[in-house]
């Protein structure tokens, strides 16, 4: 925890630097929502930091994220919940008007976990780190931000340790020979985030 924690005080501390004219805003991120009569899940985060006056620009801040998700499957009778919750930050570079590239760092509580009768300590806290690409458009009043996102860490992961995003993943890759098998999920997630700008220039 204390090394994820210095690290994300670097990454904000270097980020920092290099601002110019900086305009503090808040955002409201909604992730993976979803509803059906299986179960669904719900839930995204609290954004706050900074971004510079400026259409070529850097935002970077702090987040606090909470997501819940449940299952009533009447067919096999599995039901249950689970939610994680946690915080992070994050750094992005806006640029030609339409577009964003980023890197998220977070740390947060998962539902997942390995009971340790297979031999694995249990976990409740997992790292994620996500290179993010997508659509940016400032509109004035609001900022708008749709991105996918790859968890570099999950990518390299045991599997044995599934990241507490995976059933967040949407993207699988499938056998052409066998392609009713099922495939392997890619670590993809995506975001849409909607930033509040607080003030502006003199």
């Amino acid at each position: 925890m204390k090394t994820i924690t210095a690290l994300v005080l670097t990454f904000l501390f270097i980020t920092k630097s290099q601002a110019q004219v900086e305009i503090p805003e808040i955002g409201v991120e909604i992730g993976a929502t979803n509803f059906g009569t299986n179960g669904g899940s719900v839930g995204g985060a609290l954004r706050a930091g900074f971004s510079e006056d400026h259409e070529e620009s850097i935002a970077y801040g702090i987040m606090i994220r909470y997501h819940h998700f449940w299952n009533n499957n009447n067919f096999t009778g599995v039901n249950g919940s689970g939610s994680l919750y946690g915080g992070g930050g994050y750094v992005h570079y806006r640029f030609f008007e339409w577009l964003f590239v980023g890197a998220e760092l977070e740390y947060v509580r998962s539902p997942f976990f390995i009971p340790a009768s297979q031999g694995v300590t249990p976990r409740r806290w997992a790292a994620a780190g996500f290179l993010c690409a997508g659509a940016h458009k400032d509109f004035g009043w609001v900022k708008l931000n749709l991105g996918l996102q790859y968890d570099v860490i999950d990518a390299i992961r045991d599997d044995l340790k599934p990241s507490p995003f995976r059933n967040q993943y949407f993207v699988r890759l499938t056998n052409p020979t066998q392609p009713t098998a099922g495939g392997k999920y890619l670590p993809i997630i995506y975001r849409l985030t909607f930033f509040f700008p607080i003030g502006g220039k003199d």
